[in-house]
């Protein structure tokens, strides 16, 4: 008897939430922080990151299972930056100039999320693989060579999370505005980008791997626009709002 108990309640929470289950796409665009962690830049007194700019823009794709869990889908342009001051010796004037340097690059993101809302906020974490479209390096000493694409990693996944609200909007329009960190878990530099020493040129007594950090505040979009529903004939399809 517990059993059947268990298997209908399973079966009508199952029958629940996908009764009231609907499709909505966005726009979203992003601006914040950007930083390389590396621990060998941080221990180096000639060596300072700067406050670095990143940016992003694409579109989402998301499934609500009902009004509190929703898995969406991003595609997303994305830029980082991170810029240093240095300290080089000039060995001609015998003094050491403060230089400036930075190392760029964008990608395309793709993010599968997990987002629960509640209240009118959100909450998501999830994962995002990223796709390299180009990079360069600026230098104020121009001994320094330029950098290549094949001196960064092409691909590598990051870990992805952040939390907003809803700010306005209608009945199936709405507009939420939220914080989103992500976090690279590969080494950015590439075999060919080790050799030349990156991210900085500066040899160190051991290797330290360089990880991408952003912080950004999100602004999205979205629009609800089809519903799924069960038929009398007990099969679902779309319906358009």
């Amino acid at each position: 008897m517990s059993k059947r108990i268990v298997v209908l309640s399973v079966i009508f929470i199952f029958t629940k939430v996908h009764s009231q289950s609907w499709f909505d796409v966005g726009l979203k665009s992003g601006s914040g922080l950007s930083h390389l962690i590396n621990q060998n830049i941080w221990d180096d007194k000639d060596y300072n990151h700067r406050l670095s700019y990143a940016y992003c823009f694409g579109a989402k794709i998301g499934y609500n299972l009902n009004e509190n869990h929703e898995f969406t889908f991003d595609v997303l342009y994305n830029s980082f930056r991170q810029s240093f001051l240095y300290n080089e010796m000039d060995s001609i004037a015998v003094n050491s100039p403060l230089l400036s340097a930075s190392l760029n690059y964008s990608s395309i993101s793709y993010l599968l999320m997990y987002r629960f809302n509640k209240e009118g906020r959100y909450s998501e974490i999830g994962t995002s693989f990223e796709t390299l479209l180009s990079c360069s390096r600026t230098d104020e000493n121009n001994s320094v060579s330029q950098i290549s694409k094949e001196d960064l990693i092409q691909q590598w996944p990051s870990i992805v999370g952040g939390f907003g609200a809803y700010l306005l909007g209608t009945e199936n329009f709405g507009i939420t505005t939220g914080i989103r960190i992500s976090y690279g878990l590969s080494d950015l530099i590439s075999k060919s980008g080790k050799a030349l020493l990156l991210p900085n040129f500066k040899n160190y007594p051991s290797y330290s791997g360089s990880y991408p950090l952003s912080i950004q505040f999100i602004i999205e979009a979205n629009f609800d626009f089809a519903y799924v529903s069960k038929a009398q004939c007990n099969r679902r399809k779309l319906i358009l709002f």
